[in-house]
């Protein structure tokens, strides 16, 4: 038998959706709010649900008893186990399909994580690698936040970010970091962006942006300019989203 701390409630409907489609993804239980019974028994006959999955028809207190007061749901929630994510030391051969992956450096917010899984996957992104000690726990909120790139995107985890970028910058990828700074270095990309048949995009945390050694490593400095400059810089979320829209 697994932790109990390997498992949580999923609740919101995206993410539940993309949880069912998922291969990977082992489900325990459903539990249905009694005065959604009807529309959820039969939205669920769409999907090919393993049998030995739970399902059962409960009160909303004892919905909200599981998720929590906070939680935004719509009559429904998932008893899911947490994903597995592989832990990599060089390239995965399935890096071979991809043509643009996300490194994250350093970002442990759970809110920016799943903020940033969301964007990634609006533009096609498959595959993001972080530093194993710094992903955010998987639970319901994130998995909300994220709705449904969760259960879409490759999540691969890393000990040692400079060795992985190495072994991008021997493969021929352009390592590409996005920078909050104003530094002379730094590039406009938007015109240049067919220039680089393998690109990976790395993104620091919101407080500290990109370590100076991962900087280092960088093949191009990436800075989106805005027209008032009398803010540090705009939101990490924000950020990515102009670099993927340009870069993808």
């Amino acid at each position: 038998m697994k932790k109990k701390n390997n498992y949580y409630w999923m609740y919101s409907k995206h993410s539940i959706e993309n949880a069912l489609l998922n291969q990977n993804r082992n489900i325990l239980e459903i539990i249905i709010e009694k005065k959604f019974s009807n529309f959820y028994e039969n939205y669920f006959k769409i999907y090919d649900l393993n049998k030995n999955i739970k399902i059962s028809i409960v009160t909303k207190k004892t919905i909200v008893k599981k998720i929590g007061k906070l939680a935004k749901y719509q009559g429904v929630a998932l008893l899911v186990e947490k994903l597995s994510y592989d832990r990599i030391v060089s390239l995965d051969p399935r890096f071979s399909k991809e043509s643009f992956i996300i490194i994250i450096d350093q970002l442990n917010d759970i809110k920016n994580f799943g903020a940033l899984l969301r964007v990634a996957y609006a533009f096609g992104v498959k595959t993001i690698i972080t530093l194993d000690r710094f992903m955010p726990d998987e639970n319901g909120y994130l998995a909300s936040i994220a709705s449904g790139a969760l259960d879409k995107i490759n999540i691969f985890k890393v000990t040692n970010l400079t060795s992985i970028i190495n072994y991008f910058k021997k493969d021929n990828w352009w390592i590409i970091g996005l920078e909050s700074k104003k530094l002379d270095n730094c590039v406009d990309l938007k015109r240049q962006k067919n220039s680089f048949e393998k690109k990976v995009l790395i993104i620091g945390s919101e407080s500290i942006g990109l370590r100076s050694l991962v900087r280092k490593n960088c093949d191009i400095l990436y800075r989106i300019s805005t027209k008032n400059e009398d803010l540090d810089s705009i939101n990490l979320v924000q950020a990515a989203s102009i670099a993927l829209y340009e870069l993808t």
